[in-house]
């Protein structure tokens, strides 16, 4: 397999997008920042409401470079990972809003988190060209992640909630090293995002098996927001978009 560049230029739509998500990162670090000042149900609402916004909006940008200038298939994996991200979190609030009641953890809206970021990890590897990486230096960085999780296996012996946290670090770990592996490097605002909302998601199961009465906790909404927001804004074609085409195919972009 080789690898072709597609034209795909992001223009004018593509600064507008920019523009807006650049946005979601600016109102998330003021949420951030408003969260460890002043902590309060409502900033925590907001955050969520920016989450589920920037999830869809986000999946909306992805199926329009899709659909629109031939993209890729990994534009339509990355919609549906945001989307199906997104999905979960309403599932979450409408079960409240209509006083069904929560989903303790760990319950299926961690499977729906758990499955997006592996559809995540599956776009990536459609967007950008593998690049030669370190092999060590990968296996480092998975046991890095895997060490928490398998420690607290050992401890706390085998439950619903020490497999899910493993489930979760696996997820992310799985996410970090593909972004790695595939040419993520030259893209800093995709990796940064990538990290940002990695990082959120191996905190966050923590945070509800151990950590629920740590006010600070709440800025990872805003992390994820940012974090989202950045992967869009890394992932807009610049002029081309990678994808593969068989070896012995002598196609040229046009």
């Amino acid at each position: 397999m080789t690898v072709i560049a597609t034209p795909c230029r992001r223009g004018t739509a593509g600064s507008v997008i920019s523009g807006i998500f650049g946005g979601f990162c600016g109102i998330a670090a003021a949420l951030a920042l408003a969260l460890l000042m002043f902590p309060s149900a409502q900033y925590v609402t907001l955050s969520n409401y920016l989450q589920i916004l920037v999830a869809f909006a986000g999946a909306a940008v992805f199926c329009w470079y899709y659909l629109r200038h031939e993209a890729g298939s990994g534009f339509l994996w990355a919609a549906a990972a945001f989307a199906l991200w997104g999905a979960a979190n309403i599932a979450w609030y409408a079960a409240v809003f209509f006083k069904i009641g929560t989903f303790p953890f760990p319950g299926p809206i961690d499977l729906g988190f758990v499955v997006a970021i592996l559809l995540l990890s599956s776009a990536y590897k459609r967007i950008y060209p593998r690049k030669q990486v370190n092999g060590p230096a990968l296996l480092v960085l998975l046991v890095l992640v895997l060490i928490i999780p398998l420690a607290i296996l050992a401890t706390a012996g085998v439950t619903d909630q020490s497999l899910m946290i493993l489930l979760y670090f696996f997820a992310c770990g799985l996410l970090l090293i593909t972004a790695f592996n595939y040419s993520f490097t030259e893209h800093p605002a995709a990796l940064a995002g990538t990290i940002l909302f990695a990082l959120a998601f191996m905190v966050y199961p923590l945070r509800e098996s151990y950590l629920s009465g740590n006010a600070l906790l709440a800025i990872l909404g805003p992390c994820v927001a940012a974090g989202l927001s950045f992967v869009v804004i890394g992932l807009l074609p610049d002029g081309t978009v990678s994808q593969e085409t068989p070896k012995e195919s002598s196609q040229i972009p046009e």
